[in-house]
């Protein structure tokens, strides 16, 4: 992709903000209030209380060793990462503490772990409670060192830099778990193995909605993760639409029963116990859209929770500045570019 220079980017515009879930109250027993009539745009999701400092959310490299990096900080503080004892580049977090950084040239082949700190001002850095295991494979080979007729991905684990606790999987390439539990090597970084879905920690507040999406009658799925063999109601305008069961993994998935008509709505998903109370919560504002039947394949996407412009162009074209074709494509449904919501079909001009 045509990546710009690992110097801070210009100051980005609303539209390339995040509209993410906000994070999920605490554990509630009583059903709160009633929603105000117009929801509010939805917030970021929320550093975890027992993480302090900045933060890596995404760490994404293509079989090219191009980077896409980005996550949190204090707002306006200078962000630095590291490979190895290497700066890869600064970039500043903007007045809602997030931050991006493509750095300007590839990452070469090999093991490595990024770093992060933050300066605020003249401040002694802070460095992050977590560091990266980067595993970057040859161009014709896997993370585990095996040929492969076809590029491989990347391996990417945020580890707490004391050693202890647990791993998040930020990205892992197709069938990485067996070929590194078949073929790694002892004692090499290699041998980090991603943790299954069970062992991975519960999104904030216990519950989260990650995924909405529509099948080709129109129907609507949403998707999430909440406690293992738990029980997940959905409501919208605290109508109650179905109710799902978590896997043993914590996913859960589900598909009201009953047609929705399109129109702006406040999604809440309620992890309740066996005894009825609810124990988690989390709420944002969604669109429930008319799939057009001409809509060409391949050619449009459906907005996630944590999507913004700037992420979406950086999916469908490598580059983040690009946010202005969609923008521009899609104008008659983002009236004000600061607040794109789950569930919003956008058209995806082809790649010139």
């Amino acid at each position: 992709m045509s990546a710009p220079s690992a110097a801070t980017p210009p100051p980005r515009p609303a539209a390339m903000r995040p509209v993410s879930p906000p994070a999920a109250a605490a554990p509630v027993a009583e059903p709160p209030a009633r929603p105000a009539a117009a929801p509010l745009p939805a917030a970021p999701p929320s550093v975890a209380a027992e993480e302090v400092g900045p933060r890596f959310d995404v760490v994404r490299v293509t079989p090219d060793g191009e980077a896409v990096i980005a996550g949190r900080a204090t707002p306006g503080s200078t962000v630095t990462v590291r490979d190895g004892v290497d700066p890869l580049g600064d970039v500043t977090a903007d007045r809602r503490g997030e931050w991006v950084l493509l750095p300007g040239r590839p990452l070469p082949a090999g093991s490595r772990e990024l770093s992060l700190t933050e300066r605020a001002g003249h401040a002694t850095p802070v460095a992050s409670e977590r560091v990266v295991v980067l595993v970057v494979p040859e161009h014709d080979r896997d993370i585990a060192g095996r040929p492969v007729a076809e590029p491989a991905g990347a391996l990417a684990v945020a580890v707490p830099r004391a050693g202890t606790g647990a791993a998040t999987v930020l990205q892992v390439p197709p069938a990485a778990a067996e070929a590194l539990r078949a073929d790694a090597t002892p004692g090499t970084a290699a041998t980090v193995v991603p943790p299954p879905a069970a062992q991975l920690p519960l999104p904030p507040g216990g519950v989260s909605v990650e995924t909405l999406d529509y099948d080709r009658e129109g129907r609507v799925a949403l998707g999430g993760r909440g406690r293992p063999g738990g029980s997940v109601q959905l409501y919208l305008d605290n109508v109650l639409v179905g109710r799902a069961h978590t896997d043993p993994n914590g996913r859960w998935r589900l598909s009201p029963d009953r047609p929705i008509d399109p129109g702006l709505y406040t999604l809440r998903a309620d992890q309740v116990a066996e005894d009825g109370k609810v124990t988690a919560r989390v709420e944002m504002p969604v669109q429930m859209s008319d799939v057009p039947p001409d809509l060409p394949e391949g050619r449009s996407i459906v907005v996630q929770p944590g999507h913004s412009l700037w992420r979406i162009a950086m999916k469908s074209y490598g580059d983040g500045y690009r946010y202005t074709t969609i923008y521009q494509a899609n104008r008659e449904q983002i009236r004000d570019p600061d607040l794109i919501y789950p569930g919003q079909i956008f058209a995806v001009p082809a790649s010139n």
